[in-house]
């Protein structure tokens, strides 16, 4: 049998979810991070995978998007540090949110390297056949474009 002083706590406990997200900024307020605080945790969050750290990344990078959840600059770094972590879904997830941004903004065919990105992001999550299918279109657009540089002979 339960007395009063437990009942009365377990109704005041807290929950504590799994894993939880914070809520993203409000777009009636102005950002809590300036531009440059941006650019400094991209930075960092650059940094973190050049050494290896994605799941660092990951975390500077929520900072950004969860104030300014468009910016297509961190959505694309956020894409490569979860695959650079292995979390091919969630690393899906910010490919779409940034096709999404350029179809908005009418830009056109979707840049090679971020085909490239999809067709590894599409692998981790054990969707191999659409894998392949995304590489065979990024084969396609490296080939139709020129070469950035030219080599010295």
């Amino acid at each position: 049998m339960l007395d009063a002083d437990s009942d009365d706590a377990a109704l005041h406990a807290l929950p504590i979810p799994a894993r939880s997200r914070l809520p993203a900024a409000p777009q009636d307020r102005p950002p809590l991070i300036a531009r440059e605080q941006r650019d400094l945790l991209c930075a960092l969050a650059y940094v973190a995978l050049g050494v290896g750290d994605g799941v660092q990344a990951v975390t500077l990078l929520d900072l950004v998007l969860r104030e300014v959840p468009d910016d297509a600059g961190a959505l694309r770094l956020m894409a490569y540090a979860h695959v650079a972590t292995g979390d091919g879904p969630r690393a899906l997830d910010a490919l779409d949110r940034l096709e999404e941004l350029r179809i908005e903004a009418g830009e056109g065919e979707t840049p090679a390297p971020l085909l490239l990105l999809r067709s590894q992001a599409l692998r981790l999550a054990d969707r191999l056949e659409e894998g392949r299918a995304t590489f065979r279109r990024f084969v396609a657009a490296r080939r139709g474009q020129p070469p950035t540089r030219e080599i010295a002979a």
